[in-house]
């Protein structure tokens, strides 16, 4: 995020020139008002990122000006003008929300000055903006939880410590539920990006036609509803770690463009004429088979090559059970804390049943399962009884030597494939997110497959 577009508010000519000259030579973008209802005009239909306004003029005062402008504007930063220097004007000011104040005269430096306070001062407010949003999705685990008793995953722990280090695209590969989202944490967690933003897009949950806004932004007005500029993620991510989570959902006509920015660490806003560099590291993952996924045109083989500098696959939890008891104690243990339990440990039998399962849904699904038990389960030992699976579930079931869905000869694998989703989705009473994760694709893959069985 910088200051771009800048409001320059005096009746006085001369010092409206002279502030919106000094500023017009470090590139930005200045309009002139002469008075405040000009300026309020003005802000109705552009978004300034600040206002540098006089504190007394013909009709209206500096904070009346300002105090009107937030209204419509609330993000809009104001450095107040005066040229009678006093406490109390001052006080006045910065209690209205003023985000400077300046005493006439004041020269070029002191302006410049101003400006680089505000670049930081409007950072902080779209991180700690975006920090917010994030609180309520965090992931049941993150980097520092990162369990790796299987040879297969202490490798992968050791490659992320390496990688990290470095400034490389990293691609991560799995079937959904085995942590790839958490792979990806513990990437930025041991960078030197860690005290940085780590901006995560889940590119599968978003509509189509709001992925390029959401990855790049919009100037205000680009588009209906576009009431005010929005910064996209890229640029929220500047100078740390954007992840893209499973990037193959992104529209092929829009890799394009995403390959672009990659390549060039620029873009514009939707709606923009004014390029915009940024610095970001890219973390990307998919739950697909990338060479089908090239070859079926899902995914550009340029932008995946651009993507894939360093590759890290993800076994599934079947493949490496050894992680599979001391995934789910700490399960045990993150729960017990969260639901205001004493701690509970599994009773021999219960470890032979988590043993003995498929985990079809992968870490995901051990974490469902053993919240469920936690919640549920009176006893300080948590038995097999109390873990329940829902093995009768279309996917798991699949997985069962000895269940076979019903298949009449003749049946379409297109027939075949629908029948299996619509049994998905009355299992998991309607539920798309988690019908998605069993049949092992997106949600949008899902609701494209639905859309079609409605024509």
């Amino acid at each position: 995020m910088t200051i771009e577009k800048i409001l320059v508010v005096d009746d006085e000519e001369l010092l409206r020139t002279f502030v919106a000259e000094t500023l017009k030579r470090q590139y930005f973008d200045v309009t002139t008002a002469k008075d405040g209802t000009t300026a309020l005009k003005l802000i109705k239909e552009n978004t300034y990122d600040l206002v540098f306004t006089d504190m007394k003029m013909p009709d209206m005062t500096g904070i009346d000006l300002m105090r009107q402008a937030k209204e419509i504007s609330p993000t809009t930063l104001f450095v107040v003008v005066t040229g009678f220097a006093s406490i109390e004007n001052a006080v006045d000011a910065m209690r209205f929300g003023a985000f400077n104040y300046l005493v006439k005269p004041f020269s070029p430096d002191t302006i410049e000055a101003v400006v680089e306070k505000a670049k930081e001062h409007h950072q902080l407010v779209q991180e700690n903006h975006y920090l917010r949003e994030q609180v309520s999705q965090q992931n049941a685990t993150s980097g520092k939880d990162f369990i790796a008793e299987s040879p297969a995953m202490k490798k992968i722990l050791k490659d992320v410590q390496t990688v990290a280090q470095s400034n490389a695209n990293v691609f991560i590969t799995g079937e959904s539920g085995v942590g790839k989202e958490v792979i990806a944490s513990a990437i930025h967690t041991h960078s030197q990006r860690a005290d940085r933003p780590f901006i995560k897009v889940n590119c599968a949950a978003i509509p189509e036609t709001l992925v390029e806004s959401e990855f790049f932004g919009h100037e205000k007005g680009a588009f209906t509803g576009a009431h005010a500029r929005r910064n996209g993620r890229f640029e929220l991510a500047n100078t740390g770690t954007l992840l893209l989570d499973e990037i193959t959902e992104v529209p092929i006509m829009l890799q394009a463009k995403l390959l672009r920015v990659i390549q060039e660490q620029e873009f514009e806003r939707i709606g923009g004429t004014k390029p915009i560099k940024v610095d970001v590291r890219i973390v990307s993952t998919s739950n697909r088979n990338i060479n089908q996924a090239i070859e079926e045109k899902i995914l550009r083989e340029d932008l995946y090559y651009r993507l894939n500098v360093v590759p890290i696959q993800i076994p599934p939890l079947r493949e490496r059970r050894e992680d599979i008891i001391p995934l789910a104690n700490f399960f045990v243990e993150k729960f017990c804390i969260e639901s205001h339990l004493k701690t509970k440990t599994f009773a021999s039998n219960g470890q032979e049943k988590l043993l003995s399962y498929h985990w079809p849904g992968n870490v995901r699904e051990l974490a469902n399962i053993i919240e469920r038990a936690v919640v549920m389960c009176q006893d300080e030992n948590i038995p097999a009884d109390a873990i329940m699976i829902d093995e009768l579930t279309p996917s798991a079931a699949l997985l069962q030597d000895n269940t076979r869905p019903s298949i009449t000869v003749g049946t379409t694998l297109k027939e075949l494939e629908k029948r299996l989703i619509i049994e998905t989705l009355e299992a998991q009473n309607q539920n798309r997110t988690k019908a998605a994760e069993l049949l092992d694709i997106s949600v949008r893959t899902l609701r494209n497959k639905l859309k079609e069985y409605e024509q």
